[in-house]
């Protein structure tokens, strides 16, 4: 068989088929060669070409050729055949039999593929001390390969005592060699300060090296320079140059990088798809970052189907590569039920392995789980531990948790100032929760000295970090004036930015300020849609407040079953406001059947709470035997304990009863100071009967003028008989005025 040589002397080309041009040179002349002609290296070339043309067979068969003609690098490639099975079935033993037979003859190239073949296992036993011994002889001749990894040995401590130092120093001289693998790991030990003195920008100078030399770890090492500006002005579409280009060599670090690019829109355009398909690429590749990834992409429908089963998968695929992120992914899956059937021991299991690599997220969900023993029987002090490890690391939620753990005394002595100090920490590490609950801390002045100005200061900036609770609490000081000047229309602004996030308190919030027109238009339909949209959060007071609307017909068509079918979803979540409503509708048999019994157990269950409407609605009960026993001095306790909350119904009931001395000893003192407490909150009632002490001097001197008064303003709000008694003393007054002295002298003897 003839090959063909190219005719220039500096060439050198060997084909098999004369070419037209030839590809090195681009030469049109040609030599005609005999295969007898044909030297060692002819055969090597020859070889060289097949592996490249994918052509295994002709490969192993050239290089067969060029041992044959006892050509070293001949040898030494038909070996790697034998070791990597290139057109032959594997044989790693026959390989290290001709990579020796090379390395006796000096072939520094053979020498330290032996040397590799040592230092892991391949066709022989593994042996450290040999491998640095071949690296090191061939690292002495100069070779660059045996070089770098002879410092790869010297950083690992394989076969030596491991130093950063020289292995830095081999690295380095396998880089000057122009070794790529060499110059990222130079590269490496500038950037981390390992071995060397760091220098940023010695370590893009030699990244840049490796890259261009084609080596994937170099081009994404320089990728990430690029990305975070260091010894280089940050520049994400250089950043994803250098990731695509050791992407496309399926580097897998890079094609997760990559995908991160397109997955957040740095660089490129965003594209999930994309991202979820390079996260594909690399997961495939058995590495757990891309695994982690991918696992992300499912769980969260990002570029693939939403499929939280694939998810647990790969997660899980990492996580037994001890990838901590996906262990504490796949711990949530298992605490949440999700693509898999919830268990709390085995979100445990993955937590803790998590955690014991350190992961500060990790720590922080298992000391959860032993704070409410879930998975775990119940330890305070275990999960103050955790959390504690946690924001050591400078973990916001680990340092807000241990702030929480002073504060509420779990697992440590409760400590308001030792709380306010973790919060603190945690509120300067960007934590919105503890900024949040440091403004807590000043408005109560629990662990600080109380400052509504300091707590708006706190709610502020956790609410322009789009917490809601923080939101609401600005709201709140706005409504009510504290800490800033009342405005009505920055609370709704707040209230209204927490209701976009679908926050219940927010929302329902915004419903009052709708129904009552507070910083907006008064407009009862949009109150009803906020309470809605509030209920459908799970909000409770949001249940009770539009079942009052369905109550009165207000934004709605008046429908009594409807608000009691509300009350009641409330009322079983221990709302007492609405309790005390369905308390009432049993009482007066709106909406549902009337029963004295079932009004007095909500009744009941709202006054247990200290909610004083109930207490005084209870109280009646029991004063004329509405489902209970008659026992008016009951009802005088609830009125009392209902009074004393602020409820001027219950004052005026109380009062009642010292002035008639039914279940307590008669008193018109207290008599009076209890309907003076509901006057002071205008009890048409309690006016009225105020009024009557006054005419007649009972607790009180007597005092006509301040009678008529009171008489007059219950009479203004509608109060039975109160314009009568006002009409009545105003004429008496008129006829004492025009009957002179001696009338009004005859009428006193008469007992006018």
């Amino acid at each position: 068989m003839n090959y063909y040589r190219c005719e220039n002397p500096d060439c050198g080309f060997l084909a098999e088929e004369e070419p037209d041009v030839c590809p090195q040179c681009g030469g049109t002349f040609f030599l005609s060669v005999d295969e007898e002609e044909l030297t060692g290296p002819d055969w090597v070339q020859l070889g060289n070409r097949a592996v490249d043309e994918e052509r295994p067979t002709d490969a192993l068969a050239c290089y067969q050729q060029a041992a044959a003609l006892d050509d070293m690098l001949g040898v030494t490639n038909l070996g790697w055949c034998l070791e990597a099975g290139i057109g032959v079935p594997a044989d790693p033993r026959q390989a290290v039999v001709l990579y020796a037979q090379a390395a006796a003859r000096d072939y520094m190239p053979a020498l330290t593929n032996l040397g590799y073949c040592y230092a892991h296992g391949i066709g022989v036993a593994r042996d450290d001390s040999k491998a640095v011994e071949c690296f090191r002889k061939g690292a002495e001749n100069g070779f660059p390969r045996a070089q770098f990894l002879l410092g790869e040995a010297y950083s690992r401590g394989l076969g030596v005592e491991q130093s950063d130092e020289e292995a830095a120093r081999w690295y380095q001289s396998a880089a000057w060699l122009g070794y790529p693998a060499a110059q990222t790991e130079l590269g490496r030990c500038l950037e981390f300060g390992t071995g060397l003195p760091q220098s940023i920008e010695q370590a893009v100078k030699w990244y840049r090296a490796a890259a261009e030399n084609g080596n994937a770890p170099g081009q994404c090492c320089l990728g990430f320079l690029y990305e975070s500006g260091q010894g280089v002005e940050q520049n994400w579409e250089e950043a994803v140059r250098w990731y695509r280009a050791a992407a496309e060599q399926d580097y897998p670090r890079a094609l997760c990088n990559l995908a991160w690019c397109y997955e957040h829109s740095k660089g490129v355009e965003q594209d999930y798809p994309e991202a979820a398909r390079l996260y594909l690429r690399a997961a495939e590749q058995d590495y757990p970052r891309g695994q982690l990834c991918m696992g992300f992409c499912c769980e969260r429908g990002r570029g693939v189907p939403l499929d939280p089963s694939a998810a647990a998968d790969w997660y899980r695929k990492a996580a037994e590569q001890e990838d901590e992120d996906a262990q504490c992914c796949l711990g949530f899956l298992y605490e949440s039920g999700q693509g898999v059937e919830q268990s709390w021991e085995e979100a445990v299991r993955w937590y803790r392995a998590a955690a014991e690599q350190g992961l500060p997220r990790a720590q922080c969900n298992l000391a959860w789980c032993y704070e409410y023993g879930k998975g775990v029987p119940q330890d305070l002090e275990e999960s103050y531990r955790l959390y504690r490890k946690a924001a050591e690391q400078g973990d916001a939620r680990g340092l807000f948790c241990v702030a929480r753990c002073f504060d509420y005394g779990r697992g440590v002595t409760q400590n308001s100032t030792e709380a306010v100090a973790w919060y603190q920490k945690a509120a300067d590490a960007g934590s919105a929760a503890a900024m949040c609950d440091l403004g807590v801390c000043y408005e109560r002045g629990e662990g600080v000295e109380q400052s509504w100005e300091e707590a708006v200061r706190w709610y502020r900036a956790a609410a322009e970090q789009g917490m809601p609770r923080a939101q609401c609490n600005l709201a709140w000081c706005y409504e009510y004036g504290k800490g800033v000047e009342q405005n009505w229309k920055r609370a709704v602004h707040w209230y209204r930015q927490a209701a976009d996030q679908e926050d219940p308190r927010g929302m329902f919030c915004m419903g009052i300020c709708c129904k009552y027109g507070r910083g907006v238009e008064q407009n009862w339909e949009e109150a009803v849609h906020w309470y809605r949209r509030a209920v459908d959060a799970g909000s409770a007071a949001a249940m009770c407040n539009l079942g009052v609307c369905y109550e009165r017909g207000e934004g709605v068509e008046r429908d009594a079953a409807e608000a009691a079918r509300l009350y009641r979803q409330a009322a079983e979540r221990e709302d007492a406001a609405a309790q005390c409503n369905l308390g009432y509708l049993y009482e007066t048999g709106e909406g549902v059947e009337q029963n004295w019994q079932e009004a007095v157990r909500w009744y009941q269950a709202a006054a247990e709470q200290g909610y004083p409407r109930a207490q005084c609605n209870l109280g009646v009960c029991w004063e004329f035997g509405h489902g209970v026993a008659k026992d008016p001095a009951k009802a005088a306790d609830l009125y009392r304990q209902a009074a004393e909350g602020g409820d001027r119904v219950a004052a005026c009931n109380l009062g009642y009863l010292y002035e008639t001395g039914v279940g307590v000893a008669q008193s018109w003192a207290d008599a009076v100071k209890w309907y003076r407490q509901a006057v002071e909150e205008s009890e048409p009632r309690a006016q009225y009967n105020l009024a009557w002490c006054y005419e007649h001097g009972k607790g009180v001197p007597r005092d006509l003028r301040q009678a008529r008064e009171l008489y007059q303003a219950a009479a203004k709000q509608g109060y039975a008989g109160a314009q009568e008694a006002a009409d009545r003393m105003e004429k008496d007054g008129s006829r004492r005025r025009g009957g002179g002295f001696l009338r009004g002298f005859l009428d006193g003897l008469r007992g006018q």
